[in-house]
């Protein structure tokens, strides 16, 4: 009994003991692979034809290196060098290259032959390897013809405008032109009801003899179809039924694409959820409406950010915040702010500025798509005109009124003592701030089309001196032209005008008249130097502002811009600028621009072409967005 027990206990150390060397040879075995040096590779690239190809291939090339890298064995390099020549071809095809040669090799072994492999391992590994690829685009295939079929009432009642199309006869044909011309065309007939249509079939015929390509859609409208009901799931934080409220249609009303695309935006305008994904239903319901479901992500409700900024004269400035987006559940926000400015310039602590401010908004107040507002301001303003300490509180409402249209009114009301020259003076003003947007840029936050037009104005009644009564009103408009047709080379504009009807006068606070200069307006000058100033030199403020800026914004890579400006302007002493006090200020200069999700890190370098005496030899101003 015991000599059995005893043969077991052996048995299982004896087993033990070849597993434990088991394991020993096969941790020996990785650590001789990994030590093992992989092998590195690079490609050259040669475009033969259209030169404008060149670069896009070469962005190709990169763009594979991320997924996967030139690096590995033999068979690993091959097959990645295989798979950019794969990608090569399809990508002069789908340019309308249909007569491309797409040629690679390395150490003169075309990468298709298997004497590729034997090539590569020829090599010492500690070599490099070299793919050479060799591209001749041939001519570009153009389309001669572009066929719709459908129903005549869906494509000529009224016409489909095909000079809106992005493919028309006689252009490359391109097939992201292609894809892009059978949505527009789904959208048209969608808009006019048939919300399933469809292309049943999209054929595109090849001629190589005369290098030419005919293109043919067949839609399928499917049945004419109204607003369905709208469904929410993947939120638990924002109440469903307030979603409902901002649903922009009733069940019945006719089918547009519109309807659907400002669903969407008025749930991702909400700021609380991370995604927001629309799935219209692929068949109607017994009522002939298409039901919509959203599925819904919520963002955390709760975020801090910090920010720092940079301006000649004005020192650094640094920031920071506490926002969150859904206070009770039907996405209010409220948000906390503080900054602390001329960080660097003047005495310390006496020359800082500072700022707190907290910010409500309920949205959907009262009626759908009307936003209340409140705002508090507690702020100490060291500027070189003037000094002010204040409490600033404003109630009022932002209404959109449509897509392109949005009014903001209000009420105001501030407590404030303002020092020039030792002299303080009190301040009790009660405002009615009003402001009307008309938009048609194609973005808030990075415009490359369109124009925006900006009307604010603002009467005033100090209740401290006397009940005087005066009137700010200001007009900015800014325009933008997509040079390049996708939006990496922008020209940009803005022009800006300011009156205070009946002129200065000592019973204005000086904190409410225009000052000209600064990261915002005429670069080159400091902040409210582009203007009237006193015999010592210090800015005095106008009645009236007028502002001009022309820039060209270039992209350069994926995350980097360049920019070149030239701004002029200044402030008057009259309600209309008076350009015999004195010619607009000019100021010129160049930026770089490094793109965020939130807006692009702004840094521009000016100078000013007519400084005054005493100016500053250039300016430079550190901000999060563009100048305008």
């Amino acid at each position: 009994m015991f000599g059995g027990l005893t043969r077991n206990i052996l048995q299982r150390r004896t087993g033990a003991f070849w597993v434990g060397r088991l394991w020993l040879m096969m941790a020996a075995l990785l650590l001789v692979t990994g030590t093992a040096k992989a092998r590195t590779a690079d490609i050259s690239l040669t475009v033969i034809g259209d030169e404008r190809m060149t670069e896009e291939l070469k962005d190709l090339v990169k763009d594979l290196d991320k997924d996967q890298p030139l690096s590995g064995d033999s068979l690993s390099l091959l097959q990645a060098a295989q798979a950019r020549r794969a990608r090569i071809v399809q990508a002069l095809r789908s340019r309308g290259f249909y007569d491309s040669r797409v040629t690679a090799t390395v150490n003169n072994q075309p990468i298709e032959d298997s004497a590729a492999l034997d090539a590569i391992e020829a090599m010492p590994e500690a070599q490099k390897v070299d793919f050479t690829f060799n591209v001749a685009t041939g001519p570009v295939y153009r389309v001669t013809d572009l066929e719709i079929k459908a129903p005549p009432e869906l494509i000529s009642y009224p016409p489909l405008d095909r000079s809106k199309l992005s493919l028309i006869p006689g252009e490359p044909a391109d097939s992201a032109k292609i894809l892009a011309t059978e949505d527009e065309i789904l959208n048209t007939v969608r808009g006019k009801g048939y919300a399933l249509a469809s292309v049943a079939k999209r054929e595109v015929l090849i001629d190589h003899a005369t290098r030419e390509a005919r293109v043919t859609f067949v839609i399928q409208p499917g049945p004419v179809a109204t607003m369905g009901p709208v469904s929410f799931s993947g939120t638990d934080k924002v109440d469903t039924v307030y979603l409902q409220r901002r649903v922009p249609f009733k069940d019945g009303d006719p089918y547009e694409p519109a309807k659907v695309d400002a669903l969407r935006d008025r749930l991702t305008a909400l700021g609380t959820f991370s995604v927001v994904r629309l799935k219209p239903a692929t068949t109607l319901n017994d009522k002939g409406e298409l039901p919509i479901a959203v599925e819904l992500q919520d963002r955390p409700p709760r975020t801090i950010g910090f920010g720092v900024t940079y301006e000649t004269i004005l020192g650094f400035a640094v920031n920071g915040y506490w926002q969150h987006r859904n206070l009770f559940g039907q996405a209010e926000s409220l948000r906390l702010s503080a900054e602390v400015n001329r960080i660097g310039y003047g005495a310390f602590p006496g020359d800082l500025g500072y700022a707190f401010k907290a910010d409500f908004k309920k949205p959907d107040w009262w009626t759908a798509g009307q936003d209340g507002l409140a705002s508090l301001v507690v702020s100490r303003d060291v500027f070189p005109a003037y000094t002010r300490k204040g409490i600033n509180l404003t109630v009022g409402i932002d209404r959109i009124l449509n897509p392109h249209w949005r009014v903001k009114v209000g009420v105001s009301g501030e407590v404030s003592e303002i020092t020039r020259y030792g002299i303080t003076t009190d301040y009790e003003l009660v405002g009615l701030p009003m402001q009307a947007i008309w938009n048609e840029a194609d973005s808030e936050v990075e415009p490359t089309k369109g124009y925006r037009f900006t009307l604010n104005v603002t009467p005033y009644a100090d209740l401290r001196n006397n009940n005087d009564l005066f009137a700010i009103t200001r007009l900015t408009g800014t325009g933008y032209v997509n040079v390049s047709g996708d939006g990496r080379s922008v020209l940009a504009g803005r022009a800006s005008f300011g009156t205070i009807p009946g002129g200065v006068n000592n019973n204005i606070p000086f904190d409410k008249l225009f000052y000209a200069g600064g990261g915002g307006s005429v670069r080159g000058y400091a902040y409210q130097y582009a203007g009237p100033r006193d015999a010592f030199g210090n800015p005095l403020g106008g009645a009236s502002v007028v502002e001009g800026s022309i820039e060209f914004r270039q992209r350069i890579f994926k995350s980097f811009g360049v920019v070149a400006f030239v701004d002029a302007g200044g402030a008057y002493l009259d309600n209309w600028p008076n350009f015999s006090q004195f010619a607009p200020r000019v100021g010129t200069g160049v930026g770089i621009r490094y793109y965020t999700d939130f807006g692009p890190a702004r840094l521009d370098f000016g100078i000013p072409l007519n400084p005054q005496q005493n100016d500053p030899p250039f300016g430079i101003y550190v901000s999060i967005g563009q100048a305008f």
